[in-house]
């Protein structure tokens, strides 16, 4: 069930390729909305030009982000805010593509990079060997950072640093594409699970799930509405079923979990009209009284309503 909560929640997603251990990758956009701007476009555009200047950059090459962000600030500079955003689906992408592939060659290396995770510090940088601290250097400058898969492993992986995306590309897209992106860079920093379980506190999670609620809700026309309703949906699932790794219900106890319980209680209270609320409630209602039979037969209505995932849904 993880897995499948992996490759669907990243699938759709804009998120890093690998937040910590528990995080999911991330793979193309769907562009639905892309497809119908280019077909109305000539094919000297921005936008085609765009996409035959970023189809031609190495993704095995991190400089190659800053290529490809410098090349779209000359192509959409005074560009509508439409065609801007469109331009920027590109260029997401593109970031996704390296993302992977650095964190390929990331895993490859017999560097040890934790000093970079573990100890960064400006100050500190000195005492470390040049090649670190240059690999350090060209990868924060172009959009990523090491960081520890998790306490447990001692692994790293190339996380990205969405900062990037704000110094480079908020000043062309639309409000809705930079609030989608603030959100995106805040939780990618924030993190999400872990080996452990979910490694963000109830308060946090419960934030995810009604901004996600409310963003689908205000938005419907938005040029990412798919991978919206998709994160909204996943986050609906873990509220409701939990990960394998902390599960609703406590796998010693076979009771409500202490974490889900405060969650559900914050949602209440600052949420009390809410779709998730509303769904939660009865939910809430059935495992208190230790009835798994309703329990199970409300899961199965929401996965049948496509409210939350079905691991009978397609992976990709």
């Amino acid at each position: 069930m993880e897995k499948m909560y992996r490759l669907l929640f990243f699938g759709f997603l804009l998120l890093t390729a690998c937040q910590n251990k528990a995080d999911l990758q991330m793979k193309g956009m769907s562009t639905a909305l892309l497809s119908l701007v280019m077909q109305l476009q000539p094919s000297n555009s921005p936008l085609k030009e765009y996409e035959v200047f970023l189809a031609r950059l190495d993704s095995a090459e991190v400089t190659n982000v800053s290529e490809a962000a410098e090349e779209y600030a000359a192509l959409f500079k005074g560009q509508p805010q439409p065609l801007a955003d469109s331009g920027y689906v590109l260029f997401e992408q593109f970031y996704q593509r390296v993302d992977k592939t650095l964190n390929h060659l990331h895993r490859r290396a017999s560097t040890d990079f934790r000093p970079l995770a573990v100890n960064y510090e400006e100050s500190r940088l000195g005492s470390l060997p040049q090649e670190l601290m240059d690999y350090n250097q060209i990868m924060r400058e172009n959009g990523f950072e090491v960081a520890l898969i998790d306490l447990l492993d001692g692994g790293t992986y190339l996380k990205q640093n969405r900062n990037f995306i704000a110094t480079h590309f908020y000043s062309f897209i639309s409000p809705d594409l930079k609030e989608y992106l603030e959100q995106i860079n805040k939780e990618t920093k924030e993190g999400f699970s872990d080996v452990g379980g979910l490694a963000i506190i109830e308060e946090v999670f419960v934030d995810r799930v009604i901004w996600w609620e409310n963003f689908v809700a205000k938005h419907p026309n938005f040029i990412w509405a798919k991978e919206s309703e998709a994160r909204k949906k996943f986050y609906f699932t873990v509220l409701l079923q939990g990960l394998v790794n902390n599960p609703v219900l406590s796998l010693e106890r076979n009771k409500l979990d202490t974490y889900f319980a405060v969650a559900y209680q914050e949602l209440h209270k600052c949420a009390p009209y809410s779709e998730a609320n509303k769904l939660v409630q009865p939910y809430l209602k059935a495992l208190k009284r230790s009835d798994r039979t309703r329990a199970n037969a409300l899961l199965k209505q929401y996965k049948k309503d496509g409210i939350i995932l079905n691991a009978s849904e397609p992976e990709s």
